[in-house]
């Protein structure tokens, strides 16, 4: 609860109770005898009784509880309980048998003969007792609410800067992949190389500029993913058999950037991409509501190295902290082929 909202709950209970004692005070006036001067009377003396409750309410909301109860000084609390009644004693004593009387022709239902310090201290217990332990329950629950506020927001910061280092590892990964590449087609003179420079240069913008906002353009990831396909069929000079198929209307569709480029490089890594009949294959289909994404492609069992990166586990906490129970990723790795289907919901 905002503490704006906490103030004015606190002001309307106390209002609230104000109202209340000032109708329960007419029924020792005679309705017809009311006037102005009775009204601002009563309103007074009840704001003036109200003030012991308000008193010990918030000494022991604000002070006691907070700095001997939640410590467990159990024994010093008693005693300052007993400390703020002998001090509101001789003022209720005041109040009750001298300013009420004199000031508004007020009496209570407690002798003011017989009203000394003694009395006055019970008075103050048996009326009040019921905010003691109503300022201690609220007290922990306050303190409950905002322990679980301070948990959810450290859990965000936490998830936060988990995934931006999630995405700070994406983008060297992929970036030495594709320079390798270039390199290779630079130092052969390669005719495609300027073209592959330029391919690097709108994924590179892609990556430093829509990476770093939580959602993107499910559109410009598309282009993004393009990219990628026409970067590494350049870099394999035509030898490579990529099937990309995307369905659906995608526009003013947002979905994380950079959430599905692990799942391709794992492809173009470990499977088998210069076999027309099983080419690797990359299906998108985008509906109203639901993102689906798969990846196919046969293993390469000659490649020897077993380093992935970050990897399927990277993307893996990726769409935990993002998508959570919004998401179904099945990975089928079968003797010879290794499939990917990912599925997001209400994208």
């Amino acid at each position: 609860m905002k503490k704006a909202y906490f103030i004015y709950l606190h002001i309307g209970y106390w209002l609230i109770l104000w109202l209340k004692e000032f109708l329960f005070g007419f029924q020792t006036y005679n309705l017809n005898d009311l006037s102005f001067a009775t009204i601002v009377s009563t309103l007074s003396v009840k704001l003036i009784v109200l003030f012991f409750s308000v008193c010990i309410f918030y000494a022991n909301f604000l002070v006691l509880v907070p700095k001997l109860v939640r410590t467990k000084k159990i024994i010093l609390y008693i005693v300052a309980l007993f400390i703020l009644f002998s001090l509101l004693a001789p003022i209720h004593k005041y109040v009750y048998a001298t300013l009420l009387p004199q000031k508004f022709g007020w009496y209570s239902y407690v002798y003011i003969d017989k009203l000394n310090f003694w009395l006055s201290f019970q008075t103050l217990l048996f009326e009040n007792y019921v905010y003691i332990f109503f300022s201690i329950a609220i007290s922990y629950v306050g303190e409950y609410f905002e322990t679980q506020k301070k948990q959810q927001e450290l859990e965000k910061e936490q998830a936060i800067t988990e995934l931006a280092y999630l995405k700070s590892q994406i983008n060297p990964h992929f970036l030495f992949n594709t320079l390798n590449d270039i390199y290779s087609l630079t130092y052969q003179k390669a005719e495609m190389a300027p073209e592959a420079v330029l391919k690097l240069s709108e994924l590179l913008r892609y990556m430093l500029k829509e990476s770093n906002d939580r959602f993107a353009s499910v559109e410009r990831e598309i282009n993004y993913l393009k990219n990628v396909v026409e970067l590494f069929e350049i870099g394999q000079k035509g030898s490579a058999y990529i099937d990309l198929e995307i369905n659906g209307d995608y526009k003013n569709k947002k979905i994380a950037p950079l959430i599905l480029i692990n799942f391709i490089e794992n492809a173009f890594k470990h499977g088998i991409v210069s076999d027309p009949k099983n080419p690797v294959r990359i299906k998108l289909y985008i509906n109203e509501s639901d993102f689906d994404f798969e990846v196919f492609n046969k293993k390469n069992k000659d490649y020897k190295d077993k380093t992935g990166g970050i990897g399927l586990t990277n993307v893996q906490r990726r769409l935990a902290l993002i998508y959570p129970d919004r998401h179904k990723l099945e990975i089928i790795d079968e003797n010879d082929t290794f499939t990917v289907h990912l599925n997001i919901e209400n994208i």
